[in-house]
Protein backbone atom coordinates (compact mmCIF):
# COMPACT_ATOMS: atom_id res chain seq x y z
CA UNK A 1 0.00 0.00 0.00
CA UNK A 2 2.81 2.42 0.72
CA UNK A 3 4.45 1.69 -2.62
CA UNK A 4 1.44 2.89 -4.22
CA UNK A 5 1.24 5.61 -2.69
CA UNK A 6 4.65 6.57 -2.97
CA UNK A 7 4.38 6.17 -6.07
CA UNK A 8 1.06 8.07 -6.57
CA UNK A 9 2.89 11.35 -4.78
CA UNK A 10 5.80 10.81 -7.28
CA UNK A 11 3.58 10.99 -10.49
CA UNK A 12 1.63 13.77 -9.13
CA UNK A 13 4.79 16.03 -8.03
CA UNK A 14 6.11 15.04 -11.61
CA UNK A 15 2.91 16.63 -13.26
CA UNK A 16 2.69 19.44 -11.00
CA UNK A 17 6.53 19.92 -11.92
CA UNK A 18 5.79 20.30 -15.28
CA UNK A 19 2.80 22.16 -15.10
CA UNK A 20 4.65 25.22 -13.18
CA UNK A 21 3.67 28.31 -14.39
CA UNK A 22 6.49 31.08 -14.44
CA UNK A 23 5.76 34.78 -14.50
CA UNK A 24 7.79 37.15 -17.38
CA UNK A 25 8.24 40.78 -17.70
CA UNK A 26 7.82 42.71 -20.56
CA UNK A 27 11.77 42.57 -21.55
CA UNK A 28 11.90 39.18 -20.94
CA UNK A 29 8.94 38.52 -23.40
CA UNK A 30 11.13 41.12 -25.84
CA UNK A 31 14.16 39.13 -25.60
CA UNK A 32 12.15 36.10 -25.96
CA UNK A 33 11.27 37.68 -29.63
CA UNK A 34 14.29 39.04 -30.44
CA UNK A 35 15.66 35.21 -30.28
CA UNK A 36 13.57 33.03 -32.07
CA UNK A 37 14.03 31.41 -34.76
CA UNK A 38 10.62 32.18 -35.90
CA UNK A 39 10.26 36.10 -35.56
CA UNK A 40 11.01 38.35 -38.86
CA UNK A 41 13.68 40.90 -38.42
CA UNK A 42 10.90 43.85 -38.23
CA UNK A 43 9.50 42.28 -35.50
CA UNK A 44 12.54 41.62 -34.07
CA UNK A 45 13.62 44.80 -33.98
CA UNK A 46 10.52 46.03 -32.75
CA UNK A 47 9.87 43.37 -30.05
CA UNK A 48 9.08 45.77 -26.76
CA UNK A 49 5.97 46.31 -28.86
CA UNK A 50 5.21 42.39 -28.29
CA UNK A 51 6.58 42.69 -24.80
CA UNK A 52 4.18 44.86 -24.05
CA UNK A 53 1.34 43.30 -26.11
CA UNK A 54 2.39 40.26 -23.75
CA UNK A 55 1.81 41.83 -20.97
CA UNK A 56 -1.56 43.63 -21.86
CA UNK A 57 -2.78 39.96 -22.72
CA UNK A 58 -1.57 37.53 -20.27
CA UNK A 59 -0.03 39.36 -17.46
CA UNK A 60 3.07 37.83 -18.43
CA UNK A 61 1.95 34.30 -17.46
CA UNK A 62 2.82 31.43 -18.80
CA UNK A 63 -0.54 29.34 -17.61
CA UNK A 64 -2.66 32.25 -18.34
CA UNK A 65 -5.57 31.32 -20.39
CA UNK A 66 -9.17 32.29 -20.89
CA UNK A 67 -10.35 28.89 -21.99
CA UNK A 68 -9.89 29.71 -25.54
CA UNK A 69 -6.34 31.21 -25.68
CA UNK A 70 -3.46 30.04 -24.10
CA UNK A 71 0.12 31.29 -22.43
CA UNK A 72 1.83 34.71 -22.49
CA UNK A 73 0.86 35.74 -26.26
CA UNK A 74 -2.78 34.00 -25.67
CA UNK A 75 -2.25 31.88 -28.48
CA UNK A 76 -5.70 30.76 -30.19
CA UNK A 77 -6.85 27.10 -29.49
CA UNK A 78 -7.36 26.54 -33.25
CA UNK A 79 -3.57 27.45 -33.91
CA UNK A 80 -2.09 25.03 -31.28
CA UNK A 81 0.34 22.93 -33.20
CA UNK A 82 -1.41 19.44 -34.51
CA UNK A 83 -1.31 17.18 -31.53
CA UNK A 84 -0.68 19.93 -28.60
CA UNK A 85 -3.40 20.19 -26.29
CA UNK A 86 -3.48 23.21 -24.59
CA UNK A 87 -2.10 22.05 -21.41
CA UNK A 88 1.57 21.12 -22.92
CA UNK A 89 1.59 25.05 -24.93
CA UNK A 90 1.71 26.13 -21.56
CA UNK A 91 3.67 24.14 -19.38
CA UNK A 92 6.20 25.35 -22.26
CA UNK A 93 9.33 27.15 -21.63
CA UNK A 94 8.46 31.39 -22.64
CA UNK A 95 11.22 30.62 -25.72
CA UNK A 96 9.35 28.01 -26.83
CA UNK A 97 5.66 29.07 -26.19
CA UNK A 98 7.03 31.88 -27.95
CA UNK A 99 8.69 30.44 -31.10
CA UNK A 100 5.24 28.05 -31.87
CA UNK A 101 3.17 31.32 -31.48
CA UNK A 102 5.34 32.95 -33.87
CA UNK A 103 5.56 29.95 -36.30
CA UNK A 104 1.53 29.59 -35.74
CA UNK A 105 0.48 33.12 -36.41
CA UNK A 106 2.61 34.97 -39.29
CA UNK A 107 -0.72 34.53 -41.66
CA UNK A 108 -1.92 37.78 -39.46
CA UNK A 109 -0.01 40.10 -41.27
CA UNK A 110 -3.43 40.79 -43.78
CA UNK A 111 -4.38 43.61 -45.57
CA UNK A 112 -6.04 45.29 -42.53
CA UNK A 113 -2.45 45.19 -40.60
CA UNK A 114 -0.80 46.47 -43.50
CA UNK A 115 -3.09 49.92 -44.07
CA UNK A 116 -2.62 50.30 -40.47
CA UNK A 117 1.06 49.79 -40.85
CA UNK A 118 1.15 52.44 -43.82
CA UNK A 119 -0.77 54.85 -42.09
CA UNK A 120 1.31 54.71 -38.43
CA UNK A 121 4.52 55.01 -41.26
CA UNK A 122 3.64 58.57 -42.09
CA UNK A 123 2.49 59.35 -38.39
CA UNK A 124 -1.23 59.43 -39.93
CA UNK A 125 -4.37 58.19 -39.04
CA UNK A 126 -7.66 56.20 -40.09
CA UNK A 127 -10.82 57.85 -40.25
CA UNK A 128 -9.70 60.14 -37.83
CA UNK A 129 -8.48 57.83 -35.40
CA UNK A 130 -4.34 57.65 -34.53
CA UNK A 131 -2.68 55.10 -35.61
CA UNK A 132 -0.61 53.62 -32.93
CA UNK A 133 1.88 50.65 -31.65
CA UNK A 134 -0.55 49.18 -29.71
CA UNK A 135 -3.47 48.73 -32.73
CA UNK A 136 -0.90 47.21 -34.83
CA UNK A 137 -0.14 44.53 -32.21
CA UNK A 138 -3.75 44.31 -31.15
CA UNK A 139 -4.70 43.57 -34.83
CA UNK A 140 -2.07 41.29 -35.28
CA UNK A 141 -3.30 39.50 -31.73
CA UNK A 142 -6.99 39.64 -33.00
CA UNK A 143 -6.57 38.12 -36.61
CA UNK A 144 -7.32 39.34 -39.74
CA UNK A 145 -11.11 39.18 -39.71
CA UNK A 146 -11.55 41.56 -36.80
CA UNK A 147 -8.87 43.50 -37.95
CA UNK A 148 -10.10 44.09 -41.47
CA UNK A 149 -13.04 44.85 -40.72
CA UNK A 150 -11.70 47.40 -38.18
CA UNK A 151 -9.73 49.25 -40.68
CA UNK A 152 -12.51 48.84 -43.26
CA UNK A 153 -15.21 50.53 -40.52
CA UNK A 154 -12.64 53.48 -40.15
CA UNK A 155 -12.49 53.88 -43.57
CA UNK A 156 -15.75 54.06 -44.21
CA UNK A 157 -16.31 57.09 -41.51
CA UNK A 158 -17.54 54.41 -38.82
CA UNK A 159 -17.03 53.65 -35.38
CA UNK A 160 -13.44 51.01 -34.73
CA UNK A 161 -16.05 48.35 -33.61
CA UNK A 162 -18.41 48.68 -36.87
CA UNK A 163 -21.63 46.66 -36.14
CA UNK A 164 -20.34 45.52 -32.85
CA UNK A 165 -20.38 42.20 -33.68
CA UNK A 166 -18.70 39.95 -30.96
CA UNK A 167 -16.25 37.12 -31.91
CA UNK A 168 -17.50 33.57 -31.57
CA UNK A 169 -16.14 30.12 -32.92
CA UNK A 170 -17.28 27.37 -34.35
CA UNK A 171 -18.34 26.88 -38.06
CA UNK A 172 -21.31 28.76 -37.72
CA UNK A 173 -19.55 31.44 -35.86
CA UNK A 174 -19.08 35.26 -36.42
CA UNK A 175 -15.20 34.31 -37.34
CA UNK A 176 -15.82 31.54 -39.77
CA UNK A 177 -18.51 33.95 -41.52
CA UNK A 178 -16.07 36.85 -41.46
CA UNK A 179 -18.94 39.28 -39.06
CA UNK A 180 -16.70 39.47 -36.36
CA UNK A 181 -15.66 43.48 -35.40
CA UNK A 182 -14.96 42.78 -32.26
CA UNK A 183 -12.93 40.53 -30.08
CA UNK A 184 -14.88 37.79 -27.09
CA UNK A 185 -14.32 40.48 -24.83
CA UNK A 186 -15.60 43.64 -26.90
CA UNK A 187 -12.78 44.99 -27.90
CA UNK A 188 -11.90 46.11 -31.23
CA UNK A 189 -8.24 46.68 -32.42
CA UNK A 190 -8.50 50.33 -31.68
CA UNK A 191 -10.08 50.12 -27.59
CA UNK A 192 -7.10 46.91 -27.48
CA UNK A 193 -4.70 49.07 -28.68
CA UNK A 194 -4.82 51.75 -26.20
CA UNK A 195 -4.11 48.65 -23.33
CA UNK A 196 -1.38 47.52 -25.12
CA UNK A 197 -0.31 51.04 -25.75
CA UNK A 198 -0.34 51.87 -22.09
CA UNK A 199 1.68 48.74 -21.35
CA UNK A 200 4.47 49.64 -23.80
CA UNK A 201 5.11 52.76 -22.03
CA UNK A 202 4.92 51.37 -18.68
CA UNK A 203 7.65 49.38 -19.95
CA UNK A 204 9.45 51.31 -21.56
CA UNK A 205 12.49 52.05 -19.40
CA UNK A 206 13.57 47.88 -19.20
CA UNK A 207 13.15 47.58 -22.95
CA UNK A 208 14.74 50.86 -24.07
CA UNK A 209 17.74 48.56 -25.62
CA UNK A 210 15.22 46.74 -27.18
CA UNK A 211 14.29 49.47 -29.42
CA UNK A 212 16.08 50.32 -32.95
CA UNK A 213 18.68 53.03 -33.26
CA UNK A 214 16.45 54.96 -35.88
CA UNK A 215 13.79 55.02 -33.07
CA UNK A 216 11.59 53.60 -36.08
CA UNK A 217 9.30 50.44 -33.62
CA UNK A 218 6.72 49.99 -36.57
CA UNK A 219 6.72 46.36 -37.34
CA UNK A 220 6.93 45.83 -41.25
CA UNK A 221 3.82 44.58 -42.91
CA UNK A 222 4.25 41.03 -44.62
CA UNK A 223 3.59 40.46 -48.08
CA UNK A 224 2.03 36.91 -46.49
CA UNK A 225 -2.09 37.18 -46.33
CA UNK A 226 -4.26 34.10 -45.45
CA UNK A 227 -7.89 33.87 -44.45
CA UNK A 228 -6.89 31.81 -40.89
CA UNK A 229 -8.49 33.44 -38.01
CA UNK A 230 -6.32 34.29 -35.48
CA UNK A 231 -8.41 35.33 -32.31
CA UNK A 232 -6.07 35.96 -30.01
CA UNK A 233 -9.03 37.20 -27.09
CA UNK A 234 -7.45 39.16 -24.48
CA UNK A 235 -8.37 37.33 -20.40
Amino acid sequence: MKSHLLALCLSVSTVASAFACSQHSASEIADAIRNSPNTNSAMRSTSCIWGGAAIAESGGNSCASNGNNFGVLQLTRGNLPDGMSPSEYMALSLQDQVNIWAEQTTANFGSGYQALAAAQAGGGSIGGVQVTEGMLAACYQFGPVICNNNVSALQNGQACGGAGIRATGGKNGTLANGTATLDGNGHSVCSWGKAINNQIASNAKSCEECKPEDGNSIPAPSPAESDIEVDSVPI
